[in-house]
């Protein structure tokens, strides 16, 4: 249906007119811990983890509200009616004016794009703001906290007062325009969460050894 629709709507040869494959994806991909691997204390994660898997622990502080994050912007032109497809990878992003099909190059029509809401893909998104435990804290120094990004099936895990294991990618907050002149420099941190895990219980039964038992290899093989 979707070719079919592709055809019959301009046609157009333009890479932004084909579907990306975030609009056509119907699961989500997130990495865990090596088995054996232990979790940081919040002020041990520096500079030289960035872009790499960490995994903390803390008690959570804030939560925000769940909302909706878009990651592929569709747009209809008014003139050849012709879709555009714009995947957005970061926290902003420039909306898309003139339509880059070739019917309205050919034609020079001058063809404006509008963005349609209900054709664009939007997944849930939450921030928490995690801090240290009172006995990872040295005396005199008050306690540190990181920001953490949460999308998809990952929000709602967690809740103010949780103790928590988090596993994700340490990464840069990318600012843009006057922010990012102003910003210069230094940049502002958070980690991009994989795997929440609440620390209700020992450390060993909610983590796990990540070793598979004798039942699940029975049962792959």
């Amino acid at each position: 249906m979707l070719e079919q629709r592709s055809r019959d709507v301009g046609e157009t040869h333009s890479p932004q007119n084909q579907y990306p494959p975030e609009l056509l994806r119907r699961f989500e991909l997130y990495f865990k811990a090596p088995a054996g691997s232990k979790a940081r204390v919040i002020r041990d994660v520096k500079a030289d983890c960035i872009g790499k898997l960490v995994t903390v622990r803390g008690i959570v502080t804030r939560v925000t509200e769940v909302k909706p994050m878009m990651v592929v912007a569709t747009y209809s032109c008014d003139q050849c009616g012709a879709e555009t497809y714009q995947p957005i990878q970061s926290p902003t992003f420039m909306p898309l004016i003139m339509c880059p099909s070739q019917e309205c190059q050919t034609n020079r029509s001058g063809g404006r794009l509008y963005l349609q809401s209900r054709g664009s893909k939007f997944i849930k998104f939450q921030e928490l703001k995690m801090q240290e435990h009172s006995d990872q804290v040295p005396v005199g120094h008050l306690p540190r906290s990181i920001s953490v990004a949460v999308h998809g099936e990952n929000t709602r895990l967690a809740q103010p007062g949780d103790h928590v294991s988090i596993t994700g990618v340490f990464l840069p907050l990318l600012r843009a325009g006057f922010r990012q002149m102003a910003q210069g420099l230094i940049s502002e941190t958070y980690v991009e969460a994989h795997r929440i895990v609440k620390m209700n219980k020992s450390e060993e039964d909610e983590l796990g050894s990540g070793e598979l038992t004798e039942d699940e290899l029975r049962q792959i093989t």
